[in-house]
């Protein structure tokens, strides 16, 4: 527990954990889903969509910036009072549980289907979770560490698959250029929206921050979006239109086309999962920690009873996981649920919180 006392990160620090929080499973459905909506007009929806979230990011900081002292739970109870607060926070851990829940089922599952086959599901949540866990255990400084350690070796290592992957590539499939329709930009944002499922820990930082965050989390998600509008152009370059939204796990399947022959690389497909597990082990400690934290907070108890509700968020997640009956159906959940609860806490919410907050101060004036 050498960190858990710590809890105080850099802004680097709290970059890199939004860049590794954000690049989870969501990516490697995304170009096959955008494609089916807006065909050759993918890649626009994925940048539309990510720079209309990167713009809601300005919401969550200003409600850092002006209450920066607290988390989410000071800034309900103060400015909705609590009932109402406490109705918002319940929401909030909601949508915290189902973002982790969805993600362990669905990694999981493409760990089974794509590397252990005759291992169970429920083995493999169990290992994830009980490593994300541990890390949780640590505190915030312990999880900002360890993404500067994972930056090296996940972040760039992608880069250069994506560098290879964009040099062998012919873009005659791209041509001619298309525009998505209205309902693609919709799909853009909704969709872009769960991939930039780590700015609901934006919520609970502010306190943890040695700097005020300025322009970082704005910049961070320009960095996303410009990644994941790249990997969804090559997924169209590569497949063409219709043949990319037949996919599955497109962006899995095009990376797979790089070949590591000279590396003496015989399981090509551990190193590029590689990627979503550290990133998937990563939002899970988040959602662990956070959610814990949440819990203490709502119920007005010590610090130190945050490693009971370590455990409890731990078994919350391991049960909920279950619920979808397959790969698929936990994918169209999160489909159909999450984009809503991200317009709801990563729009609606800070909204409420500004204006209200300001309404506050002026009647204490």
């Amino acid at each position: 527990m050498m960190f858990a006392e710590n809890r105080k990160i850099s802004i680097r620090q709290l970059q890199m954990l939004l860049l590794l929080d954000c690049f989870g499973t969501a990516v490697l459905f995304l170009p096959a889903e955008l494609a089916e909506i807006s065909g050759r007009g993918c890649f626009f929806a994925a940048l539309l969509g990510g720079l209309g979230v990167s713009a809601a990011s300005f919401l969550l900081t200003a409600v850092g910036r002006r209450m920066p002292n607290g988390t989410v739970v000071d800034w309900c109870r103060s400015v909705c009072g609590n009932a109402i607060g406490t109705i918002l926070l319940l929401g909030l851990a909601g949508k915290i549980l189902l973002d982790g829940m969805l993600e362990l089922r669905i990694f999981s599952e493409i760990i089974c289907r794509f590397m252990l086959p005759a291992t169970p599901v429920w083995v493999l949540s169990l290992v994830l979770l009980l490593v994300a866990g541990a890390l949780a255990a640590q505190g915030t400084e312990c999880r900002g560490r360890t993404a500067e350690i994972l930056f090296f070796l996940v972040a760039i290592p992608l880069l250069l698959v994506l560098l290879a992957v964009a040099a062998s590539t012919q873009y005659a499939r791209v041509l001619p250029l298309a525009l998505p329709s209205p309902s693609g930009i919709g799909a853009g944002l909704a969709e872009m929206s769960i991939v930039f499922r780590g700015l609901v820990f934006l919520y609970f930082i502010y306190p943890d921050l040695k700097k005020p965050v300025g322009f970082a989390v704005w910049k961070i998600c320009l960095l996303i979006t410009a990644v994941v509008t790249v990997i969804v152009l090559l997924c169209l370059a590569n497949y063409g239109e219709g043949m990319l939204a037949a996919k599955l796990l497109p962006t899995l399947q095009m990376l797979e086309r790089v070949s590591f022959t000279g590396v003496f690389l015989t399981r090509q497909d551990l190193l590029l999962l590689w990627f979503w597990m550290a990133s998937a082990v990563l939002f899970l400690s988040g959602v662990v920690f956070f959610g814990s934290l949440l819990g203490t907070q709502l119920c007005r108890q010590a610090e130190k009873k945050r490693k009971l509700w370590l455990w409890v968020v731990l078994a919350a997640l391991f049960a909920l996981s279950f619920l979808p009956e397959s790969l698929m159906a936990a994918q169209r959940l999160r489909l159909a649920v999450s984009p809503w609860l991200n317009l709801a806490y990563l729009v609606g919410l800070p909204v409420l919180l500004l204006l209200l907050g300001r309404k506050g101060e002026k009647k204490d004036v």
